[in-house]
């Protein structure tokens, strides 16, 4: 349960926020005064702190500046009566996440209070990969980790590892479900500016006018609605780290004004005229081509070389099919602790078909399988029967392979300009063969060589599959 503590010494308002936020299921406290509340941040943790500015002895902004000299981070909101923007980029400057003006809008209140309990929850948990330690986010809960000791993984440990501290822009591209956004997290826990805010914003999930008020924020009118001035996340992220996921998707526009922030470190908010300095380290990550984006115009290539200081590369999990066991024993520990399901064993007959599956929702894909499995397993071993993947479901078969055809159609778009530059008359016929070649052989070894296995699996006949062996020379046994 997430604790919030409030403060502030009007009690109608204290017994209104309390009804408030535990009929959410938040464990709450409340104090009086600013002093009483360093009191108790001192003794415990909390997730939140929503504290008045105006009180006698020590103020908002005089409590938060102990706050912060006391190097917490739990996120604060600021509330007060007598808003002003001055009162605001005060607060911004002190370390608070928002602030609310009274009397509360009741929706504002519960956005603003999710968006930072969200920031909150990226900050205190830990992301780990091999090799490094990272801080847990609670003494009971070890950090979340980054599994998988194939080759490739390895050079993706090796680059966090070596740029995790230098202050530089960092690119992240792999298909979804890949765990970008764990890469992101853990280059920022083990960076200097973690203890500064982690702020992640879905460039695709926004539309374009909602994403640049949330980037930039706004001023008090800039447009019909805008009954206050809005503090966006490059003013709440100063000294931290703002993660853009799918920045392939951001529209042209706000691309010119991301890249004004990354060459003079300032911005300007909506309707404002007023440069504001900023110091962020921007990590960014896209599923996309941006190379071919930036060939079609749809991104800016001077951006493209900005974002791509450091560029690290997430393989699909179907390119290393032997961390699958890895990542079922992490994750099956993990939901088990989680839900308190003793499971013990993964039977070898579901091991084998996690691992003969192509998964093209990548890790994503695995963890949902894996936390229904353990979910609905009643003893304390995971059977074949507990899982449930697309090729089970006809509902969602033809989903996934229209996402694996989607992914090897950009794959040959990226490959045919090189092809075509050696072609000759035999082209056609060694790149088919080549496929072919390669496709059987991963299979074959996939499936330990067991032909009736590799056949079902390839979608042909075992007589068919015994020809191909013969005529590219793959192993029999």
């Amino acid at each position: 349960m997430e604790n919030i503590l409030l403060v502030d010494d009007d009690e109608g308002l204290i017994h209104f926020l309390h009804r408030f936020f535990v009929r959410q299921g938040y464990g709450v406290c409340a104090c009086s005064s600013g002093q009483a509340a360093l009191e108790r941040i001192a003794g415990e943790q909390f997730d939140l702190i929503l504290l008045d500015y105006k009180m006698p002895g020590l103020n908002g902004l005089d409590t938060l500046r102990e706050v912060r000299r006391l190097q917490v981070k739990t996120p604060v909101i600021i509330m007060t009566a007598y808003g002003t923007t001055d009162t605001a980029i005060e607060a911004m400057k002190l370390g608070a996440y928002d602030y609310l003006l009274k009397p509360f809008d009741r929706e504002e209140l519960q956005r603003i209070a999710a968006d930072a309990l969200e920031v909150n929850r990226l900050m205190k948990e830990g992301v780990s990969f091999p090799g490094h330690v990272c801080q847990p986010a609670a003494p009971d809960r070890g950090p979340i980790k980054i599994v998988g000791n194939h080759r490739r993984m390895q050079e993706v440990y090796k680059l966090i590892g070596q740029v995790a501290d230098k202050d530089v822009t960092i690119l992240i591209t792999g298909e979804s479900g890949t765990g970008k956004e764990l890469v992101a997290r853990a280059i920022y826990h083990h960076s200097h500016r973690k203890d500064k805010p982690f702020l992640a914003i879905n460039c695709a999930a926004i539309p374009e006018m909602l994403l640049e008020s949330e980037l930039f924020g706004y001023e008090r009118g800039a447009f019909t609605g805008a009954a206050r001035t809005h503090i966006g996340k490059f003013e709440r992220c100063q000294d931290g780290t703002l993660f853009f996921d799918e920045i392939g998707d951001m529209s042209l526009s706000i691309q010119a004004k991301v890249l004004r922030v990354l060459q003079y470190g300032e911005f300007e908010r909506l309707g404002g005229n007023e440069n504001l300095k900023v110091n962020v380290r921007i990590i960014a990550a896209t599923n996309k081509n941006l190379e071919r984006e930036v060939e079609q115009g749809r991104f800016r290539e001077d951006l493209y070389w900005r974002l791509k200081v450091i560029s690290i590369h997430l393989p699909p999990l179907r390119e290393r099919p032997e961390d699958i066991p890895l990542l079922v024993e992490y994750f099956v520990s993990r939901f088990s602790e989680e839900y308190q399901t003793p499971i013990r064993y993964v039977a070898p007959a579901a091991i084998e078909k996690l691992t003969s599956y192509a998964w093209p929702g990548n890790v994503r894909e695995l963890e949902n399988c894996l936390r229904r499995a353990v979910l609905l397993s009643l003893g304390d071993v995971i059977l074949e029967e507990h899982l449930k993947l697309q090729s089970d479901q006809p509902e969602l078969r033809g989903a996934g392979q229209e996402q694996l055809l989607a992914t090897i159609d950009r794959k040959l778009e990226e490959l045919i300009p090189e092809i075509l530059r050696f072609s000759s008359e035999k082209t056609y016929a060694n790149v088919i063969d080549l496929v072919e070649k390669t496709l059987i052989a991963k299979v074959l070894q996939q499936c330990g060589y067991n032909q009736v296995k590799a056949s079902k699996m390839l979608g042909i006949s075992r007589n068919t599959l015994r020809h191909r062996m013969k005529k590219f020379h793959l192993a029999t046994d």
